[in-house]
């Protein structure tokens, strides 16, 4: 099993809350939702930015992460709903 760091941003922490995403939904969109978009550059960080997808808790949920290589973690950067 791979480990990697998880850092939440403030930010996604407000919208988890608004949205009523729980931790769990969110580390089950990270361990097996699809990255359905194609990765694009981060344009206020370094690194990239995906968006990965996933139905868990009985809704779609997206979260967007950063990605910086060589980092062995992501930063949640959002998290919402989608249909």
């Amino acid at each position: 099993m791979v480990s990697i760091n998880v850092t939440v941003t403030q930010h996604a922490n407000v919208r988890m809350r608004e949205r009523q995403i729980t931790n769990a939904m969110l580390f089950d969109v990270l361990r097996h939702g699809l990255i359905r978009r194609e990765p694009e550059p981060d344009l206020r960080h370094s690194g990239i930015k995906c968006q990965m997808e996933r139905y868990s808790g009985g809704s779609n949920i997206a979260v967007v992460v950063n990605v910086d290589f060589p980092s062995d973690g992501v930063v949640v950067i959002t998290v919402f709903g989608i249909s």
